[in-house]
């Protein structure tokens, strides 16, 4: 009667071929979301944060050569002032590129919980026991 069931529930399984894979596993729509975004997120500011350096050097050589006198000490601070612009905005990229790699994480988890959660009512529904841990207790207790 079992293997019959078994059968029947095996023939009714959907292969689907358009699913996502991870890592040659399917896994649902759901649990693929796309990244692009945030990982736009760090390309802009690293971008951002080059363009600020290079800046900097721009303005301290046009500072050094330029004809009219400029004082060397706002000069020296507005250099500081775009490195730090520029290492905040890198920091940014960083923080963006932890974001990415904490959603695969998270991603992974919730697949893992999803797969652990359906292969116990499965084996609750198969094997009929009850889905109460306390229940099994009062049971061997009496």
């Amino acid at each position: 009667m079992q293997t019959s069931e078994v059968a029947s529930t095996s023939e009714k399984r959907h292969v689907a071929t358009n699913r996502p894979e991870l890592s040659g596993i399917t896994v649902r729509e759901d649990d693929v979301e796309p990244v692009r975004g945030i990982r736009s997120v760090v390309v802009l500011f690293r971008g951002m944060a080059v363009l600020l350096l290079l800046l900097t050097v721009v303005q301290v050589v046009l500072g050094l050569t330029s004809t009219v006198a400029l004082s060397m000490g706002v000069v020296f601070a507005e250099a500081v002032r775009l490195i730090i612009f520029a290492g905040l905005l890198w920091g940014g990229g960083d923080l963006a590129k932890l974001a990415v790699k904490s959603h695969y994480d998270l991603r992974a988890t919730r697949i893992l919980v999803a797969r652990v959660d359906h292969m116990v009512r499965h084996l609750t529904d198969t094997t009929g026991a009850n889905s109460s841990p306390n229940s099994a207790h009062r049971d061997q207790n009496g």
